[in-house]
């Protein structure tokens, strides 16, 4: 039986654009690389069907690309996209933090503070993944605690494409972890105190020192997936 087949759930397709979504973000097939049906499917011990329908899920949230006659590509990442997706981010995920501040369970925000715990524990560790999962797990329970549906529908097709770069910057820039490690633990603490407007502050003040940061990496020349 192949390595990763084993692990799989029923739901084939599902199971593994989850796992090769995973794999796209955390830069393990780089961008710009070449996914080919065949070699996913030996990989998983499937058929090409479920393979192909996994594709087309991540082609329409933006982290494959597919090519006539081609193949299918994992996009690349450029200061062009940083840019775009930030620019949507910075005051989208603003008005979730708010939103959550207004409305947390008080079960959301002890998972908010445990998550940002688990941020600094990892920052210790030096484990940027572990620190990156972390703040994953806070961004998501800041969307589905922010009151507001729609919103939380249109960060969910943001959130896919901003992943790489969130990704990237904790794995190449020290400097971003940390700062998000302060910050997290401070948003925690101001969404339990009810906070809106500090909330607000500290997740679009983030987001936009993370921007800046990884913008002057491009300038530098850095090449994502190096």
């Amino acid at each position: 039986m192949p390595a990763d087949q084993d692990s799989l759930p029923a739901s084939l397709p599902a199971a593994i654009a989850r796992r090769l979504e995973q794999e796209v973000i955390t830069l393990v097939h780089a961008p710009g690389a070449w996914l080919r049906e065949e070699e996913v499917s030996a990989r998983f011990g499937v058929s090409r069907s479920p393979v192909r329908e996994a594709m087309r899920v991540m082609e329409a949230d933006g982290l494959l690309l597919r090519h006539p006659r081609r193949g299918t590509q994992v996009p690349p990442m450029t200061r062009a996209d940083l840019d775009a997706i930030s620019a949507c981010r910075l005051p989208l995920e603003g008005l979730a933090s708010a939103g959550a501040a207004a409305h947390a369970s008080p079960s959301a925000i002890a998972r908010l503070r445990e998550k940002a715990a688990a941020m600094a524990a990892a920052e210790k560790a030096e484990d940027a993944a572990a620190a990156f999962a972390a703040n994953v797990a806070i961004t998501d329970t800041l969307h589905a605690e922010c009151g507001n549906p729609v919103l939380t529908r249109l960060l969910s097709g943001l959130d896919k494409l901003a992943m790489r770069y969130r990704y990237a910057s904790y794995r190449h820039l020290p400097e971003v972890l940390h700062q998000a490690v302060e910050a997290n633990l401070a948003l925690a603490e101001a969404i339990a105190s009810r906070d809106p407007q500090g909330a607000q502050r500290l997740t679009e003040g983030l987001i936009r020192a993370n921007w800046d940061r990884l913008a002057a990496l491009f300038e530098s020349g850095w090449q994502p997936g190096d």
